[in-house]
Parts: C-alpha cells; sequence; structure tokens
C-alpha cells in the first residue's frame, strides 16, 4: 500500500492514533474507485512512514476554536502551529488550558460528531480528545513539514502538497441523506439492536453509490469491500471508506466549510459539525 493516492482512516477511540481500518483508492475519471481495505494494528506513525498519500482524510479531530488556539500558541496563524504546540506541551497543560477555556466560554467548545460519539451535549468538556490530538499531532510530526493540515472547516484546499485532513463521517451521511443508526445508543440504553444496526450499514453501503451520484460523482465499490463494510460490527470499516469518500470530495471540489452565521446556522449546530466562540 505504499505510494498511495487517497486515504481514508477510521481511528481508535479508545487508543489513538492506532487506527483499526484504512481504505484506499484513487479519482480515476472522475470516478472514486475504492481499491481495498484492510483491519490494521500498525501505528499511524508507522503507517504515515511509509510515505505521504496526495490526501489523507482521518477522523480525528484536526480544529480548535480560535481563542483557544491563541491561549495555546499566542499570535496562532494555522492549524500546523496548534499541531506542533500539542507535541512540545505535557497532556496536562493541555488538560489545563482546555478546562480553563471551557469555564470562561460555555458552549464554544468544538466537537465534531459529539452527539453520536457519545457526549452529553456537544458543549460537554472532553479533556482526552486533546491526549488524541495531541497523539495525532505526535504521529505527524516527521511529515509535518510535508503536508498541508486541514481542519473540517478549513476555507480551501492547498494544492501542490499532500494533505491531511478531518473527515466526519456521521456528518457527512447527513449531508448525503443518509441514515446512520451504528453509531447512536447501543440496544441496552434503547438503541437500535444489532440486527437493525447491520440491515441500516447494508442500506448506506448500497445507496452510497446514488448519493454520490446526485453530486456528479461516481463510486466504485467492489464487493469485497462493501462485505467488509457491511459485516464489521463496529462500523470502523464503513467509516474509513466514508473518510475516503471525504478525500474524493475534497479533490473534485466539495469542500465547502458549513455555514457558522445566518439562516443556516441552527443546522449546522443541529447536526453537530461545529462549534465556535460567538
Amino acid at each position: 500500500m505504499e505510494n498511495l493516492d487517497l486515504v481514508g482512516v477510521r481511528f481508535s477511540s479508545a487508543r489513538p492514533p492506532n487506527p483499526t481500518h484504512i481504505a484506499w483508492g484513487s479519482d480515476r475519471g472522475g470516478a472514486l474507485v475504492v481499491d481495498g481495505i484492510d483491519r490494521i494494528g500498525a501505528t499511524f506513525a508507522d503507517r504515515i512512514a511509509r510515505g505521504v498519500p496526495r490526501v489523507l482524510a482521518v477522523d480525528a479531530p484536526l480544529g480548535v476554536p480560535v481563542a483557544l488556539a491563541r491561549d495555546l500558541v499566542g499570535m496562532v496563524l494555522n492549524g500546523s502551529q496548534v499541531l506542533h504546540q500539542l507535541t512540545i506541551a505535557p497532556p496536562s497543560l493541555i488538560d489545563a488550558h482546555w478546562a480553563a477555556f471551557a469555564a470562561s466560554h460555555p458552549g464554544a467548545l468544538r466537537h465534531t460528531e459529539a452527539i453520536t460519539h457519545g457526549a452529553p451535549s456537544i458543549t460537554a468538556p472532553r479533556p482526552p480528545s486533546w491526549r488524541a490530538l495531541g497523539a495525532f499531532a505526535r504521529a505527524l510530526a516527521p511529515v509535518r513539514a510535508q503536508v498541508t493540515v486541514l481542519p473540517f472547516d478549513s476555507l480551501e484546499f492547498t494544492p501542490g502538497k499532500p494533505m491531511v485532513i478531518e473527515a466526519l463521517p456521521s456528518a457527512m451521511l447527513r449531508l448525503l441523506g443518509l441514515p446512520y443508526l451504528l453509531h447512536r445508543a447501543s440496544p441496552s440504553e434503547g438503541g437500535p439492536s444489532l440486527n437493525e444496526v447491520t440491515a441500516e450499514r447494508y442500506a448506506v453501503i448500497r445507496a452510497l453509490p446514488d448519493a454520490l451520484a446526485a453530486l456528479g460523482l461516481r463510486l466504485e465499490l467492489p464487493a469485497p469491500v462493501a462485505n467488509a463494510c457491511a459485516q464489521d460490527s463496529g462500523g470502523d470499516a464503513l467509516d474509513a471508506v466514508l473518510s475516503l469518500v471525504a478525500a474524493h470530495l475534497g479533490t473534485r471540489g466539495f469542500w465547502t466549510p458549513p455555514p457558522l452565521t445566518g439562516p443556516n446556522a441552527a443546522k449546522v449546530l443541529i447536526e453537530g459539525w461545529i462549534v465556535r466562540p460567538g
């Protein structure tokens, strides 16, 4: 899998930055051709050391509120400066900054997919998220000079340099009008049964090509990859493919940040895309 073109990675929420699944493919003739998917145990640092793909889409949170970023870095100019700070600062210090910011800016913390990931609310402080982001930053540090790092709400791609972008699998499915039960409450908490989740996962996989076709894009999803997504009990395989789709959407010009003000702002907040200081 060296010299990859487009890559989507699903990270473990328990032991970041260890990826659980990696999907890879390329943009060929205007279509996203998914070449394969693997369950992997190698760390992200080991994987990326083999070569940086043209676009690497990860489901790790890459963005932070501007005010908090300035608290960490000072005169912050870009996300790479924040990532660098996270590689050198002790986790306990980051936790302290997080707690202070949460106390002084109620409702301002950014939590991508917070609802689907089980946070009490989209403003609930989650210091372990900082530790995950710090671990990701340290893994990315050896190739930081070779890549452009873009959070989900970045304004545009930077051409001419490999890119690491933030993917939001469940938010993307909502955007495409597709259901996504598998990240909701467990059956014991009143959520869908395993059979319901499996059936919905199959439905999502079958509907994904048509949803992308509505955007004028084609998706070639081999049967072995579709089966891997359908049978993976945790949904991580599907998330890896959705992250790969995010990489493809970026290369085709579908990289528009969600509106943060105006008539659509409430919808953005409800869908859990981004929360910023107001």
